[in-house]
């Protein structure tokens, strides 16, 4: 790759990516309308656009849409940050990485069958095996070499988004009902792979086990994202860091 590598990084909120940019070199930002992109670099080899979106599905597209508009130069969008189980068998600090997204909420019957995106006329979004195989075995080095200590070893599944926090139990056997393989359940990934998959560009879904998507939902997700803001960088530098194994054609 002759030119570094440019991400462009996203979280609903700072907590979810750590607040603080004193990792970055060269640091500028700009401002449109209420959404700031800062823009930086983490060596000579890596670009960084970062954005915090702000909750829910429109807010995540609008500051995609805006992010990859901003410069044309970007290789990869990531959305990181918090996300509720699905799976009984995950807890808190366990790390998924989507090997597939579903929009949960999105049911245009009896035009379209449950979950298809009438416009691409599918229901699940993948990432492209290259970017999805090069983050996988950057997370699993990282965690091997100690250099995740706390988080728990990377997994990798079916990840729901949908424009509502989920602390039902019942709502949540429906949705496992509906998708047996689900993982965990967030309110913006998807919608920012659909914007990344028709503006032709590679895409990551990376999320942090926060609460159970129970009852006791809302409390563990305050709790958790208190602790996770001073290791949230640590999960993005786990894939810079490895950045040289990273697809070399970009598209």
């Amino acid at each position: 790759m002759t030119q570094p590598l440019h991400i462009g990084l996203l979280g609903a909120m700072p907590e979810e990516i750590g607040s603080d940019l004193s990792h970055l070199t060269d640091l500028s930002c700009s401002d449109h309308g209420d959404l700031r992109i800062h823009k930086g670099s983490w060596d000579d080899t890596v670009r960084l656009s970062l954005v915090w979106s702000g909750w829910g599905k429109v807010s995540a597209a609008r500051a995609a849409t805006r992010l990859l508009a901003s410069d044309a130069s970007i290789d990869l969008l990531v959305f990181t940050g918090v996300a509720g189980a699905a799976d009984p068998a995950l807890r808190q600090w366990d790390v998924v990485l989507a090997d597939a997204v579903v929009q949960h909420d999105m049911d245009a019957r009896p035009l379209f069958p449950r979950f298809t995106l009438p416009v691409l006329k599918q229901d699940r979004l993948q990432p492209q095996p290259a970017w999805f195989n090069w983050a996988k075995t950057a997370l699993l080095e990282a965690h091997s070499a100690g250099d995740l200590d706390g988080f728990a070893r990377p997994c990798s599944g079916l990840i729901a988004t949908g424009d509502r926090f989920i602390c039902d139990p019942a709502v949540l056997q429906a949705l496992r009902d509906a998708l047996p393989e689900l993982r965990a359940v967030e309110m913006e990934g998807a919608a920012v792979a659909q914007v990344a998959e028709q503006e032709g560009i590679p895409w990551l879904v990376l999320r942090v086990i926060s609460d159970g998507a129970d009852e006791a939902a809302a409390q563990s997700f305050e709790d958790f994202v208190k602790r996770y803001e001073q290791q949230a960088w640590r999960l993005i530098e786990a894939l810079l860091q490895r950045w040289n194994d990273a697809p070399q054609e970009c598209t």
